[in-house]
């Protein structure tokens, strides 16, 4: 059960306190990938709440 939507009280305080890393993106990697496997799917995230600018 969450509390909030940000709870994290389900996973193991092993993981919620490491530190995150970004892997940054091999621009050949992402230039390459086969876009035609994404065609015809969509996605929206009904929780998603964009960042005050």
């Amino acid at each position: 059960f969450q509390k909030t939507r940000k709870d994290t009280c389900n996973f193991d305080k092993e993981f919620t306190k490491m530190p995150t890393d970004l892997t940054p993106t091999d621009k050949l990697v992402i230039m390459n990938l086969d876009q035609d496997e994404f065609l015809g799917f969509s996605f929206v995230n009904g929780e998603y709440v964009a960042p005050k600018i």
